[in-house]
């Protein structure tokens, strides 16, 4: 229907204020790769013929370019922050400019000087926080055009910090818009990329341009760097309105094969990959990339991240540590598909000692026993014993057997022996264990125990002593009897037998009056009693010594000051009770 109908003249509309950070990611995650880097430097350089092509409708808006570099630290990129580009020509070519200085520092790579002053980590904190400084409040379409590949790990900034500081920054403006633009190389981190990325993404009240699209961000990660570097343009032109016409993405760079036949092998504190090139592979091969990780970890390379050979070395591992590990080959454009290996390896270090080895005598030999490892991947234990203070060792063989007893013949009986043990698996064999306790060889039960025959004699005299003690205990306790004390009459205690006696007074806690008396054989006892002979005692109280004969009644003093009538009895045999107790 509008066929021949002329369009409508364009009405003449002031330019929307554009402020846009592009933010781009100097870490290591991205500058590892060659091949990548220099691809995405390439979609750099073609953004920026587009903006030397389009100079005449960057001229015409109000936007005002700064671009960021950040990795552990974040710093603007020098000579290329608030280029003002309205009616500027010269602005636009320094933003050109620009673009393609970026494209050759990702040529470069990890720099020396420059990461030296920024780091090699990613940083997404210091990011926002770089750009916030270059996005005033008074924009009409403030945008943060980030660009990375990898996930924030910044020593010292919890990834928590990501979105509060996000929150904090840029929340609460409107319109605003932060765009992520991830170049997700590794597809197995892919979902990981993506998911931060979406958590990041801003596009709030962004006005349409005057196309009167609605402004939209719906992807945040891609495959690859060509469109990864289109995404960004897309975002410089839907964030000023005025870079219309997005990059060609060019046809992707053929890639090498995969490798075939990976093999690797546990070492100590190492892994030995070794694997076949891609067979039929019409691309030149340049080198290979090797890598090997535990569980969901950083990436380990060796110590020459691109070989021409088919085998590497990675070390400076944990032994006892499963990792998995990957090959790629590399091209001079790209590099080709991670061949995992079938399965993990955990580096494998000697093992530890056994455990002090117990010795059993043998005639003229000896059986040594350790406790099994299991947990060092022990495949078998060596064993030797010495008489001469370990100058020279006898074994039980030339090889390590599985079996943790083993028995050394051919020694001599008599001769005290110690012995160590080794434990070997397929890295190497232990350091030697702690030496064993002497053991003698020998042929006889006396021969094996040469502390027996002594050992006898003492018990013998240790039994007739013994015999005597009791019969002298006996004699004694006939002759010795028990001793009664009788107190104001009423109170009675049995004192038990020996010489030495003694009275406590037990009183009640009000009246401070006796009710009962005990038998009390310490030294704090209230009435302290020595008998001696012809049925005599001593009596000490408070007042001192006093002298009386069984069945006399005597007047002592109680610690409180009271006076008592005591009746001390001895008699010569001991009492029934007496003689059950001690049963």
């Amino acid at each position: 229907m509008l066929v021949g109908v002329p369009a409508p003249a364009a009405r003449a509309q002031t330019p929307d204020r554009s402020d846009v950070v592009l933010v781009l990611d100097f870490s290591a995650s991205i500058l590892e790769g060659p091949a990548n880097r220099n691809r995405f430097g390439a979609a750099l350089e073609r953004i920026a013929d587009r903006v030397e092509e389009t100079s005449a409708q960057l001229t015409a808006g109000d936007v005002t370019i700064t671009i960021v570099q950040f990795a552990a630290k974040a710093a603007d990129y020098p000579g290329c922050t608030d280029l003002k580009l309205l009616g500027s020509p010269t602005a636009v070519t320094r933003f050109a400019t620009c673009l393609r200085s970026v494209a050759s520092a990702y040529r470069k790579g990890l720099d020396p000087k420059l990461t030296s002053k920024i780091g090699i980590d990613t940083n997404y904190v210091a990011a926002m926080q770089r750009a916030a400084a270059h996005l005033p409040a008074t924009a009409v379409r403030p945008a943060m055009i980030l660009f990375t590949d990898g996930k924030h790990d910044a020593r010292g900034v919890p990834a928590s910090q990501v979105r509060v500081v996000r929150d904090r920054l840029f929340a609460n403006r409107s319109p605003f818009a932060l765009l992520p633009v991830g170049m997700g190389l590794d597809p197995r981190l892919r979902d990981a990329l993506q998911s931060g990325l979406v958590s990041l993404r801003i596009v709030k009240d962004m006005p349409p341009c005057v196309s009167g699209a609605t402004f939209d961000w719906p992807q945040v990660v891609f495959e690859s760097p060509d469109e990864a570097g289109n995404a960004v343009a897309v975002a410089l032109q839907d964030s000023t309105c005025t870079f219309t016409v997005e990059t060609p993405v060019p046809t992707p760079a053929p890639t090498p094969g995969a490798v075939q036949s990976l093999d690797v092998t546990a070492r100590d504190g190492a892994i030995d990959l070794d694997w076949t090139a891609p067979p039929g592979n019409t691309v030149t091969i340049t080198g290979y990339r090797a890598h090997c990780r535990a569980g969901s970890g950083d990436w380990i390379e060796p110590k020459q991240a691109v070989t021409t050979d088919t085998k590497a070395t990675i070390d400076g591992l944990t032994n006892g540590t499963a990792y998995q590990c990957e090959v790629a080959a590399v091209a001079s454009a790209a590099a080709g598909a991670w061949t995992p290996a079938s399965a993990v390896v955990t580096p494998l270090g000697r093992p530890a000692p056994p455990g002090k080895p117990s010795v059993e005598a043998l005639d003229q030999g000896l059986r040594i026993t350790v406790a099994p490892d299991e947990a060092s991947g022990v495949s078998g234990y060596r064993f030797e014993c010495s008489d001469d203070g370990g100058a020279t060792w006898r074994r039980d063989g030339d090889g390590a057997s599985a079996d943790t007893t083993a028995q050394i013949d051919g020694l001599t009986n008599g001769v005290a022996y110690v012995c160590r043990a080794y434990a070997a698996n397929a890295v190497g064999v232990s350091e030697p264990s702690v030496l064993s306790d002497r053991v003698t060889p020998c042929a006889s039960l006396l021969e094996c125990n040469g502390l027996l025959g002594p050992a006898l004699g003492v018990l013998g005299v240790v039994l007739i002593g013994g015999l005597l003690a009791v019969i002298v205990a006996l004699y004694r306790e006939r002759r010795r009897g028990y001793v009664i004390a009788v107190v104001d009459v009423i109170h009675v205690a049995n004192l038990g037998h020996g010489s030495r006696f003694g009275i406590g007074f037990v009183l009640a806690p009000d009246t401070r009056q006796v009710t009962g008396i005990v038998a009390d054989r310490s030294p704090k006892a209230d009435i302290r009693i020595r008998q001696v002979r012809g049925d005599r005692f001593e009596v000490f109280d408070r007042t001192g010594r006093h002298v009386t004969t069984s069945g006399e009644p005597m007047v002592i003093l109680d610690r409180g000051g009271g006076r008592h009538e005591l009746v001390l009895r001895a008699f010569a045999t001991n009492t029934a009770a007496e003689v059950a107790g001690r049963g």
